[in-house]
């Protein structure tokens, strides 16, 4: 047990814990057995370094481990490893007032005129003791100015200076600094290391805990025993009798393992309802579902280190929490729950950015229980090229509109008697077996879950063009139907001519082709054609519509005009576009021709203007 020794007992009561129980002899620091064993063994031999960097977490005793250097170097018994604390240059150090211990905190004095005074300090001999012992805390805040002048003072140190520089971030410390240096890693210690110490405080004080909630102080201390400490101080004035689980859990806003438990099961046997109401549970109670997330995936990491490495586990765990934990880590996969925390992982992210908690925690609940993953663009992209190829060699010579996307696994052991019956069974059985000669159908057959995906879509195409500004391109593609789409060619038709040939004009085919191009992973090429038409007109079409003067040009017929690329249809010679003064001189729109003028005419200017 720590002895202490204040100036009178008014400030032993005022004190706080972590204060009071400070670290004073080498034997009392918990968690850095190889520190303390090297700085033990420097003192003895008589081999003090003239500067050391202490490294670590904070609250891992890196200060408290400087001034236990400082008091073996000066007390009276000394130098020894173990001073007594009751002399007066030990009397000095614990109470902040030993002139031969100077403590200067980087964070707020950084810059290069306090290190010059500390220099300038630097040369003038210990008042009490042997040795003047400088402790820079968060030396990693000094800027490059400062850096420099403190270098100069590590390369030619006077005999009765040690320099102890501590920092949180030592990879912020020049590494000029640092190679003039004796360097300490304190370790951030484990759950059961620093429960231990809780222990040892709450009986010396006559503190009354449950050890399992010190346990969980422990584990919210996370590594830092003066976080702890602190936590435990604030229990300790909370509670009106000892301190139990129930408590630290009302304090912390912890919702307990019990309901960490509860909620994996949940999640592993797909019960969304069960998963669903603990969330609204949890929200009426007026928990932070945040914190809870985190607690959910700090329980499910408990999980798969203790199906991986139990050594681990155990020593974060307390021994009342092991059996259930134990007993769930055998019944879950370390699949699954891997599959938990990544999603979990995710939904925390969002909640982070100010997502709302318990959306993003319902939403990830229910795609976990029911299993629930987001289609693999690679798999999609997969899947399309077998199928591609497929249908080049042959092998696969036309799908059912009912029948899902086929994959091309067939080989060339497939036998001509079943590649007739995938033929057969694609279309519908005809006394004429003229298949070849209906090219329209066979292209509906070969591209009709592609054609309706696009005919499914087409309205949030055309919202997608509006939302570049391309409302013009739009309101021409708003009127077309989507009539198939084979080998890369679309097909489009429209109830008038007129939107044919705005259809074929570069500004509107190539935003309508680059959109098309996001959304199917290629460039299609367009084919228009204006009224519903039937297979013989087309068979007898004379010309392209492109062919045929806008004059003689025909609503009815099934014509189509094939666009290639903008570069082709730039030196074609387009129709005589009509004025808009033209439509409805009588102050009656008579045609949808004529709404779409007076579109352009109050739209299409200022569309150009804004980069259309």
């Amino acid at each position: 047990m720590c002895e202490f020794i204040y100036p009178d007992a008014h400030h032993m009561r005022h004190a706080t814990l972590y204060r009071r129980w400070r670290p004073r002899r080498f034997s009392e620091i918990s968690g850095q057995e190889p520190v303390v064993r090297t700085l033990r063994r420097a003192i003895e031999t008589d081999r003090v370094s003239h500067a050391y960097l202490f490294s670590g977490p904070r609250g891992t005793g890196k200060t408290s481990t400087a001034k236990v250097l400082a008091m073996g170097l000066n007390c009276v018994q000394g130098p020894t490893p173990e001073p007594d604390g009751t002399c007066d240059s030990c009397r000095a150090i614990i109470n902040n007032s030993s002139l031969d211990v100077v403590e200067m905190d980087a964070a707020s004095n950084r810059g290069i005129d306090e290190i010059r005074d500390l220099r300038d300090r630097v040369n003038l001999s210990p008042v009490q003791g042997r040795v003047k012992v400088y402790i820079i805390d968060e030396v990693h805040m000094l800027t490059a100015e400062a850096f420099n002048a403190l270098l100069k003072m590590l390369e030619e140190p006077p005999e009765h200076v040690v320099f102890v520089l501590a920092t949180t971030e030592r990879h912020k410390v020049l590494p000029t600094i640092v190679s003039r240096c004796q360097t300490f890693d304190f370790r951030r210690p484990g759950v059961p290391v620093v429960a231990q110490k809780l222990k040892e405080i709450s009986d010396a004080e006559g503190i009354e805990a449950e050890p399992e909630a010190l346990t969980l102080i422990a584990r919210e201390g996370k590594g830092s025993f003066r976080d702890a400490e602190g936590l435990l101080d604030q229990l300790s004035s909370f509670a009106e009798g000892p301190i139990t689980t129930a408590l630290v859990r009302e304090l912390l806003g912890s919702v307990g393992t019990e309901v960490l438990l509860e909620t994996t099961n949940a999640l592993f046997e797909r019960r969304a309802t069960d998963a669903l109401r603990i969330v609204d549970r949890l929200s009426n109670e007026g928990k932070d579902l945040g914190q809870f997330a985190g607690e959910l995936i700090a329980h499910l990491r408990t999980l798969v280190l203790l199906q991986n490495a139990p050594e681990v586990a155990l020593s974060e765990i307390g021994s009342e929490e092991r059996g259930p934990l134990e007993e769930q880590a055998k019944n879950i996969p370390t699949a699954e729950v891997v599959r938990l925390i990544e999603a979990l992982g995710e939904a925390r992210g969002r909640i982070r950015r100010r997502g709302d908690p318990k959306l993003e925690l319902e939403l990830v609940f229910l795609k976990l229980a029911r299993n629930y993953t987001e289609p693999s663009v690679e798999n999609l992209l997969s899947r399309l090229e077998k199928l591609e190829r497929a249908v080049e060699s042959g092998e696969i010579r036309a799908a059912a509109p009912s029948q899902e996307t086929p994959e091309a696994e067939a080989t060339d052991e497939e036998t001509p008697e079943a590649g007739e019956e995938v033929a057969a069974g694609s279309r519908e059985p005809e006394a004429d077996d003229e298949p070849e000669d209906d090219a329209s159908g066979e292209g509906e057959r070969d591209g009709a879950a592609d054609t309706r995906m696009l005919a499914a879509r087409w309205e949030h195409i055309m919202q997608e063009l509006k939302g570049r500004r391309k409302a013009l391109t739009a309101a021409v593609y708003h009127e077309a139907r989507v009539e198939g789409f084979v080998d890369g060619v679309l097909e489009l038709s429209f109830p008038e001519a007129f939107y044919v040939d705005q259809a074929r004009k570069p500004e509107h085919s190539e935003p309508l082709r680059e959109l098309l191009e996001e959304h199917l992973g290629t460039k299609p090429r367009l084919e228009f054609r204006f009224g519903k038409g039937t297979e013989e007109q087309e068979r007898k079409s004379p010309a392209p519509v492109e062919d045929i003067a806008p004059e003689e040009r025909k609503p009815e017929g099934a014509e189509f005009s094939r666009f290639e690329t903008k570069e082709e249809s730039e030196g074609e010679q387009e129709p005589e576009e009509p004025s808009p003064e033209s439509a409805g001189s009588n102050g009656i729109i008579g045609s949808q021709r004529e709404v779409f003028e007076i579109f352009r005419e109050k739209f299409g200017t200022q569309e150009q203007h804004r980069g259309s």
